[in-house]
């Protein structure tokens, strides 16, 4: 053979060498890339299993994240005024730590009034197992045949309407979102499941677990330098949660005040045609009595004389009972044809005409939506995003009681409620005010 032959064949064995560990170089690069995308960022050696670990029951579908990405999430409780506050304590605390907040949901019908991490976390789980276990178990085929598993129970019914909505279906976060990056939780309460869908290892992650309640101040370095991957607070319920003193951050708290607004278009549909019937937005007064809740119970008499001393001197300071003296009348079109003062109370109490007798007696043409009842028949199902089985109509009513109570002129509320602190916050701005100063 000649030496050119081999030569020639020298030649190709090693361009095939060549081409073939090129080959090979550019299928590990595809592959460690796409790792990049599906794996955990390597923190305290988690990176192995996370990738032999498999995927936990129930888990959502993960969320794009930047590998740098750091988070913020809490638990809720209590009802829904004091889970709005929560929220907003929770924005509040992302933007100061500059995280992405993980937003829970929001629990509807049923919720622990509890507020110590490990309590919720047990109490919000167990809901769901619960609710869960009754829908897949809790029947009976045979009439004759009883069931004797245990939350099939009478006790555990009042779960069977435990829903959950993402506050996006009330609320509008657009303007927010441009300063604080928000994610949905998802309807899960599992800690496992959010560490795997937001890639978090399992020592990256510090927990808030104070049994008492404390305050979170923004000058606190603890918490603004915690390099943890995630922040997870228990409770952040309370209007006065986070002390305040950085100047940029008092004006973002008003920035979410002013901002975070009811968007939902039927709420907003039916609440906008029974506050035209009222004489429209500015053209009446707006009270708020609650007095089926412990708190408000135990206070009512005195809340109710607070409402109607109030209520006298705002009528008498502004010569507002100069045509109503002798004039009672509780028919809408009467009272708005002869410019009577209309007032509107907002209330939880099923009987007002006989619960609040002090104030029909001496002052005409108040109504409730109880005398606007009608224009809520048109109202429909809203199904939740949860379980389609539950009606959030009931849920919603007190919302567009509090909008309607809310855009009269004048608002007066009852001390400590956060329905009235709402209430109020959502007057100003119909006003044309700041929602807080």
């Amino acid at each position: 053979m000649s030496h050119e032959k081999i030569n020639s064949r020298e030649k190709s064995k090693f361009l095939f060498k060549i081409i073939f560990f090129i080959i090979i170089v550019v299928i590990i690069l595809s592959f460690t890339t796409e790792i990049k995308f599906t794996t955990s960022p390597i923190i305290n050696n988690d990176i192995k299993t996370t990738i032999t670990k498999s995927a936990p029951t129930n888990a959502t579908i993960k969320p794009i994240l930047s590998f740098e990405e750091k988070f913020l999430t809490y638990l809720p409780h209590n009802d829904f005024h004091d889970q709005h506050g929560a929220l907003i304590n929770a924005i509040m605390l992302s933007y100061i730590t500059n995280r992405t907040l993980i937003i829970p949901p929001l629990l509807i019908n049923y919720f622990p009034r509890t507020s110590t991490f490990h309590s919720l976390y047990n109490n919000l789980n167990k809901f769901i197992e619960i609710k869960k276990y009754r829908e897949e178990h809790c029947y009976i085929d045979d009439e004759n045949e009883e069931n004797s598993l245990d939350y099939c129970d009478n006790e555990y019914s009042q779960l069977d309407d435990f829903t959950m909505i993402n506050w996006e279906q009330l609320f509008d976060f657009n303007e927010l979102k441009k300063h604080v990056k928000m994610i949905n939780r998802g309807f899960d309460f599992s800690l496992d499941n959010l560490k795997y869908n937001f890639n978090i290892g399992e020592n990256d992650t510090y927990l808030f677990i104070e049994d008492l309640s404390y305050e979170l101040k923004d000058n606190d370095n603890s918490i603004r330098k915690n390099d943890k991957k995630l922040l997870h607070f228990s409770s952040l319920l309370g209007p006065n949660k986070i002390i305040l003193e950085n100047q940029n951050n008092i004006k973002f708290r008003q920035l979410i005040h002013n901002k975070l607004v009811i968007n939902n278009p039927k709420i907003l549909n039916v609440s906008e045609k029974i506050i035209e019937k009222l004489g429209g937005k500015g053209n009446y007064i707006g009270l708020h009595i609650e007095i089926r809740h412990k708190t408000f119970r135990i206070n009512a008499n005195y809340n109710i004389d607070l409402i109607y001393r109030n209520l006298m001197k705002h009528l008498l300071n502004s010569n507002l009972l100069r045509n109503s003296k002798n004039f009672f009348n509780y028919n809408l079109k009467v009272c708005l044809k002869n410019n009577i003062p209309i007032i509107y109370i907002a209330t939880d109490s099923f009987e007002p005409r006989s619960r609040f007798s002090k104030l029909y007696e001496n002052i005409p043409c108040i109504f409730t939506l109880f005398d606007l009842s009608k224009d809520l028949d048109n109202f429909g199902k809203i199904p939740s995003e949860y379980d389609e089985d539950v009606d959030l109509t009931n849920f919603y009513v007190p919302i567009i009681d509090l909008l309607i109570t809310a855009h009269g002129k004048t608002f007066i509320g009852i001390p400590k409620s956060a329905f009235s602190r709402l209430a109020n916050e959502v007057n100003n701005l119909s006003n044309g005010k700041n929602a807080i100063s």
